[in-house]
C-alpha cells in the first residue's frame, strides 16, 4: 500500500542531538519560540519583546519578554544552547528583578531555557525553583533515522516550584485572555462585580485612606496606594476574593502576627483567611472572601484599614 497508514505509522529509531549539530543557532531557537510561544509549555502567553535592552547603552538584553494577560504575569525568558552556565543563569535572575521594578504590581516569573540542565548547576536550579518563581526548561532535539533524515525539537519543564500556582486558589474558572481590561468592558461583562469594586473604592477612600482604582488588569480590579496594589479583587458570584499585605514577619510556612489578627477578626463572619506567598511575590500573602453582604461590616473595615497602613 502506497503512503503511510495513519493508524499504523512507521516507527523510526532516533538519537539525541544538539541544535548546533543540525545547523541551528541560538537566534534560530529564539525565533522558533517566539513564532509559537506555546512551545515552551507554560500556558497561553504572547511575546511582548525580543532582545529587550535592559540598561541603556551598556548592553544586557533580555532574550524574550512574554506576558499572560489573563493572569497579569510576565515571563522573563533567557535562552541558550548547550549546557546551562552561571552567566546565563544569573542573567535570567537579573532581568527578572529589573522587570519587576518596571511593573511592580504584576507577577513575574524567571524562565531559563537551555539544551542541558543536568550539569554542574542542576542542584542550584532545582533549589532556586523552590524558593523563587523560576521555571527551568530543557530543549531536546531528536534526529530521526529516516530518508531523508529528519529532526524534531521540543521543550520539557525540568524544574519549577512544587506549589507553583499562577492563579489565586479561589479565582473563578474560565478567566481568559479576552477578559476585561478597562472599566467599560468590566461593566459590560460583570456589572454587579464592577459596582462592588466601585463601592469598595468609595468606602475605602472615605473610611480608610486615599486609593485609586485600576481596571486595567485582565482578571482582577485593584485598589492602589500609590503604585502598590494593596487590594486586588477577583470576581466571585457573591463578591470578591482579595489579597492583602501581611505585615512584618512571616515566611512561606509561618504566617505573620497580622495574619492571626485577621483570622480572629473574621471568625465571627465565618470567613477563614489563607496564608500564601504564591501571589505578588509574597507582598500580599493573606487572602479571603468579601461578600456583597459583608463588604461594609466593621470587622472587614478594621482588617482593611490595618492592611492599608501596611501597604
Amino acid at each position: 500500500m502506497d503512503g503511510i497508514d495513519a493508524t499504523h505509522p512507521i516507527i523510526h529509531s532516533s538519537h539525541r542531538a544538539t541544535l548546533r549539530a543540525i545547523g541551528k543557532d541560538e537566534y534560530w531557537l529564539q525565533a522558533w519560540l517566539a513564532e509559537d510561544p506555546s512551545r515552551l509549555g507554560i500556558g497561553k502567553i504572547v511575546i511582548k519583546a525580543k532582545e529587550l535592552r535592559q540598561y541603556g547603552a551598556k548592553g544586557g538584553r533580555l532574550d524574550i519578554l512574554a506576558y499572560d494577560g489573563a493572569l497579569d504575569t510576565y515571563y522573563e525568558i533567557e535562552v541558550m544552547l548547550g549546557e546551562c552556565d552561571a552567566d546565563h543563569g544569573f542573567r535570567t535572575l537579573d532581568y527578572w528583578a529589573r522587570e519587576q521594578l518596571k511593573n511592580p504590581n504584576a507577577r513575574h516569573v524567571a524562565v531559563i531555557v537551555a539544551e542541558d540542565l543536568s550539569g554542574r548547576y542542576r542542584t542550584v536550579i532545582e533549589t532556586l525553583a523552590q524558593r523563587l518563581p523560576l521555571i527551568a526548561i530543557e530543549i531536546r532535539t531528536l534526529v530521526v533515522k529516516s530518508l531523508p533524515p529528519m529532526a524534531t525539537t521540543f521543550a520539557v519543564v525540568v524544574a519549577q516550584p512544587e506549589d507553583f500556582v499562577l492563579r489565586p486558589a479561589d479565582e473563578p474558572e474560565g478567566a481568559e485572555t479576552g477578559a476585561p481590561n478597562d472599566e467599560a468592558s468590566w461593566q459590560s461583562n460583570r456589572p454587579e462585580f464592577t459596582q462592588f469594586a466601585r463601592d469598595m473604592h468609595k468606602q475605602c477612600n472615605e473610611k480608610i485612606g486615599p486609593s485609586t482604582i485600576d481596571f486595567s488588569a485582565k482578571s482582577y480590579v485593584a485598589l492602589k496606594k500609590g503604585k502598590r496594589a494593596w487590594l486586588p479583587m477577583w470576581p466571585r458570584k457573591d463578591g470578591a476574593y482579595v489579597y492583602i499585605p501581611g505585615g512584618d514577619g512571616g515566611t512561606t510556612d509561618q504566617p505573620s502576627d497580622f495574619y492571626a489578627t485577621v483570622k480572629d477578626a473574621l471568625a465571627p463572619l465565618g470567613v477563614e483567611p489563607s496564608w500564601s506567598f504564591k501571589y505578588n511575590a509574597g507582598a500580599n500573602p493573606i487572602a479571603f472572601t468579601i461578600t456583597f453582604q459583608n463588604a461594609s461590616h466593621s470587622k472587614i473595615l478594621e482588617v482593611l484599614a490595618e492592611a492599608y497602613s501596611l501597604a
